[in-house]
């Protein structure tokens, strides 16, 4: 189900930089012509240090099969692209998103049948709750630290999976650059 907005609970902080995101998209794409279809995740860190990112590792019979993301996906044309970060983080995750902090890394976009598809990232608060995955999309999780998305390699009770990326090194390149963010808006709070 498409939001036409965010939530009344989701607030952001920046709402300056991130205004042109909470239009709906059909009127995006309007002011956008170039584009064809707007995709968008969400960026999800424990409240802890180390900071750990919530990644997802998708459906083996999905697009993309056993390859890692953060969540995200497809926008709706009556929805804005900032609803979208929140809808498919919950729809992919269970969580639910209070807060939109920061756009994270820049525009990815890639063409698919002559159509060009752009990505839009963001770091999001959420609520407490439990990760609870839809499994026809996605079937493992981890808390990963920074040092383990780096290197490709999640270990847990001795046991080691190798982390394989959506989209090569964007999805990679976000995730790091939220890390970067993320370290960097924490120094500035203490």
């Amino acid at each position: 189900m498409a939001l036409n907005s965010p939530p009344a609970t989701l607030s952001s902080n920046t709402a300056t930089t991130l205004s042109p995101f909470s239009i709906p998209v059909r009127d995006y794409l309007k002011l956008n012509p170039s584009m064809h279809h707007i995709v968008a995740a969400a960026l999800v860190f424990s409240p802890s240090t180390p900071y750990r990112i919530l990644i997802v590792q998708r459906a083996a019979n999905d697009f993309m099969p056993n390859c890692w993301e953060i969540p995200g996906g497809s926008c709706d044309l009556d929805e804005s692209i900032l609803a979208a970060a929140a809808r498919e983080l919950q729809e992919e995750s269970g969580l639910v998103a209070t807060k939109v902090v920061q756009q994270v890394g820049q525009l990815g976009v890639w063409l698919d049948k002559e159509k060009l598809w752009c990505k839009y990232s963001f770091e999001v608060e959420v609520e407490r709750g439990e990760v609870k995955l839809d499994e026809e999309e996605h079937q493992a999780f981890f808390w990963a630290t920074e040092e383990e998305c780096r290197e490709g390699v999640v270990v847990r009770d001795g046991k080691s999976t190798k982390l394989e990326w959506t989209r090569g090194g964007s999805q990679l390149a976000t995730i790091l650059e939220g890390f970067r963010l993320r370290s960097q808006r924490s120094e500035a709070e203490s």
